[in-house]
């Protein structure tokens, strides 16, 4: 029994030895100026402060347009082109709108014809859902 309690206190003293070791922090990745154990606490404080003021001051990333958005302005842009180099559309004002694929044709024709050719140009397109044809006859 003896044995067993001499055994069991130089166990704890072995444990406890260890125990005096200084603690040692061990950093997250990306927290390169928080406080290990050999700088002063003053130190410490000192580097989170200017942490958080870089932090705080940095510019945010600038944002892109989605992808859908610029397929849309690629859309109408293409649209508008071919309305525009197309000889039988000459006196015609169509004004193209494009929001998440669906097109909108809008505004004034001369001919039933000229509407079909505007609404065709749009029907051809790439990534077009839909195509609603608001144009109006101009009175001659």
């Amino acid at each position: 029994m003896r044995s067993h309690i001499f055994f069991l206190l130089a166990a704890i003293a072995m444990l406890t030895a260890g125990c005096e070791r200084p603690y040692q922090r061990v950093n997250a990745p990306g927290t390169e100026n928080v406080a290990r154990n050999d700088q002063a606490p003053r130190e410490a404080a000192l580097a989170r402060e200017s942490d958080a003021q870089l932090s705080a001051t940095a510019p945010a990333p600038p944002s892109l347009p989605s992808t859908e958005a610029l397929s849309d302005a690629v859309i109408a842009a293409k649209i508008r082109a071919a309305l525009l180099a197309d000889p039988a559309m000459s006196g015609a004002d169509v004004s193209v709108n494009v929001e998440h694929g669906v097109v909108v044709l809008t505004g004034t024709v001369k001919s039933y014809e000229q509407a079909g050719v505007a609404s065709a140009y749009a029907q051809r397109q790439d990534g077009v859902m839909r195509v609603d044809s608001q144009v109006g006859l101009a009175l001659q």
